[in-house]
């Protein structure tokens, strides 16, 4: 039963499915810079995200696996992650590029930009060492709400501990599952929830 419900929260928590999340909180904020965004075309902008960051990596996954490259979804091991590394890091680079174009806030092209070059840094580290992704996609987002909140004063404590006890849950089903060990739980979360956190409070500083 454990099992079963650690499989549940690692789909729900999917890495790729964190960028839509995100993006979604976000446009929920009763901040200028979401609230001025037409609700139709918030509702465009989150179809194309989640068309780029989720269905076209997950689609080029499946292919993968279908042609041998890699032997599951669940890329067990390191050396399985490199090439959907590289495809999801163009992908999340497209979207950044597209939604530059639009007339909306940076908040939203430097976070999806924030999320490549820590896909980047996670492909580095993967040479050597396998770190948790499923981690780092959790932190980040905890990172970038947390940002956001310091930059603009917005008052969301009840959002930042419910993502807190969120990652605490997809931390331990990922140990349930034995995809990961502590280490690479606890430094997969450190590396995504600071690397976003300093990135927007370098984005307020200048």
């Amino acid at each position: 039963m454990e099992t079963k419900i650690a499989k549940i929260l690692s789909l729900v928590f999917f890495p790729l499915l964190i960028p839509t999340y995100t993006l979604l909180i976000i446009f929920n904020m009763n901040v200028y810079f979401s609230m001025i965004i037409p609700q139709l075309a918030k509702l465009q902008i989150l179809g194309m995200v989640f068309l780029i960051t989720f269905i076209f990596p997950l689609f080029m996954m499946i292919l993968f696996q279908r042609i041998g490259i890699i032997k599951s979804l669940y890329m067990k091991t390191k050396e399985e992650r490199t090439l959907p590394y590289l495809m999801t890091i163009i992908f999340y680079y497209l979207a950044y590029y597209l939604l530059k174009q639009l007339q909306i806030s940076p908040i939203f092209y430097y976070f999806i930009l924030g999320a490549t070059f820590l896909i980047i840094i996670t492909l580095i580290i993967n040479f050597f060492w396998k770190i948790s992704i499923h981690m780092i996609g959790i932190g980040g987002m905890l990172g970038t709400l947390i940002g956001l909140s310091f930059l603009w004063m917005i008052d969301i404590p009840f959002l930042i501990i419910l993502l807190v006890l969120c990652s605490g849950i997809t931390g331990y089903a990922r140990l349930k599952l034995n995809a990961h060990n502590p280490a690479q739980i606890y430094s997969g979360f450190l590396l995504g929830t600071s690397f976003m956190l300093f990135l927007f409070l370098v984005i307020g500083y200048y």
